[in-house]
């Protein structure tokens, strides 16, 4: 068995070196084949993230939409195509055009990225802009680099993402790289940093905002919305723990409307968290220890309503907003529930603390967000004993700790 591990690890690290040359075979083939003039007054705008990092960024667009200087450039971004509905929703007007990348094939299938290189070359831009921090190689690089425009701005970064020969390489793609602070910092406000150099201007953006796009007034005064999944096994609070917070709210409340929002994925923690509550009185000997109703004392609730899978981004948006309360892991649903102005309560492990969670505090900004995280015990206690920057700097690039070291009476604690 072990040489077997063995031989399936050397098979991978085969794979991916070759997937690695191939790209950028792939990237230098389209470099000396493509031929193209430079068109003035042209903005490339590189962004290739995932949905969460996508509503940190959006509303920069309109900012570059409407500086007195860009406004007069075509405008073509290109982005992920995860994203594309809300995109088209929220922002189509922003940009003159879109090249939608899908980043699996543009990894995997090599015709696929020798197509989307050259579409992108062969508009000859003047600037190309990547303002992603954590950036990728053979993704937001590679495109500016093949892009073959004049001025070539990216963030300066890190190297989350980059070995230090990777991101040497990267780093000469550009003509310019723009600094934003070496340290744990919001990620809307690094964006905001960026695009404040990149148009040498002040940018009056406090949070993410999706106010004029999105219905945020009608609020159902009974309705909690719960975000049970998330991208990574790390992030997910079990479904138990759901399933024993829905029980306790019922408990105080038997009129509250629970709906469960998620995508396919989530479809089978839905129905365990169903189940569970069906079978409630079978789990005496998981009920929580601490100091909170008996589980055995509490009606199962019927009023559960399971939407994970039915609804697409656009619909998911609207329950999150027309909610009283939205509870969720650490994952886009956070972002859309501060953007829409929702009561959100967020459960993370501490991975990227400080970037991604929790938004700034009311103390020293003026942001105004219904929005709360709870972490861990252990991090909870050192951001209220020591200085939350060395917190931050301690978490952010770790594997944070345990979520379900999280317990379901401090999730109460917060509605």
């Amino acid at each position: 068995m072990k040489e077997k591990t063995i031989f399936q690890n050397l098979k991978e690290r085969i794979k991916i070196a070759f997937e690695v040359r191939l790209c950028h075979f792939i990237d230098k083939l389209v470099c000396i084949s493509t031929k193209y003039k430079v068109e003035k007054n042209t903005l490339l705008i590189i962004r290739l993230d995932a949905i969460g990092d996508y509503i940190l960024f959006r509303n920069f667009l309109e900012e570059l939409a409407n500086d007195t200087i860009y406004k007069n450039y075509k405008h073509v971004l290109c982005g992920n195509i995860m994203w594309k509905s809300l995109f088209e929703e929220w922002d189509k007007e922003t940009v003159d055009e879109v090249i939608w990348i899908d980043r699996k094939k543009f990894y995997q299938n090599p015709l696929y990225r020798y197509q989307k290189q050259k579409e992108i070359r062969k508009q000859g831009f003047q600037i190309a802009i990547e303002s992603t921090y954590s950036r990728l190689l053979l993704f937001g690089d590679a495109i500016a680099h093949v892009s073959g425009a004049e001025k070539r701005i990216g963030n300066e970064g890190n190297t989350d993402n980059l070995i230090e020969k990777e991101k040497k390489l990267a780093d000469s793609f550009y003509t310019e790289l723009l600094e934003t602070p070496n340290k744990p910092v919001f990620e809307f406000d690094r964006n905001k940093i960026f695009f404040e150099q990149f148009l040498n201007r002040k940018i009056d953006l406090k949070y993410p905002s999706l106010l004029n796009k999105v219905n945020t007034k009608e609020k159902k005064r009974n309705q909690i919305a719960l975000f049970i999944g998330a991208s990574e096994v790390y992030k997910k609070w079990h479904f138990e723990n759901f399933a024993k917070l829905i029980l306790e709210l019922n408990a105080i409340n038997n009129e509250l409307n629970f709906i469960l929002i998620g995508g396919k994925n989530e479809q089978i923690l839905a129905q365990n968290i169903i189940d569970f509550i069906k079978n409630k009185n079978n789990s005496e000997n998981q009920s929580e220890t601490q100091n909170i109703t008996s589980l055995l004392s509490v009606s199962p609730p019927t009023n559960i309503i399971n939407l994970t899978g039915k609804t697409n981004l656009i619909e998911l948006t609207q329950k999150i907003a027309e909610s009283n309360l939205l509870i969720t892991n650490e994952t886009v649903a956070s972002h859309l529930g501060a953007a829409t102005q929702t009561k959100t309560i967020c459960i993370a492990n501490g991975r990227h603390i400080g970037r991604f969670s929790p938004y700034p505090s009311l103390e020293n900004t003026e942001y105004n967000l219904p929005i709360s995280y709870i972490f861990p015990p252990k991090i909870e206690e050192e951001l209220n004993q020591n200085d939350i920057e060395k917190v931050y700097e301690k978490y952010c690039n770790s594997m944070g700790i345990d979520i379900n070291n999280v317990s379901v009476a401090r999730v109460l604690e917060e509605v």
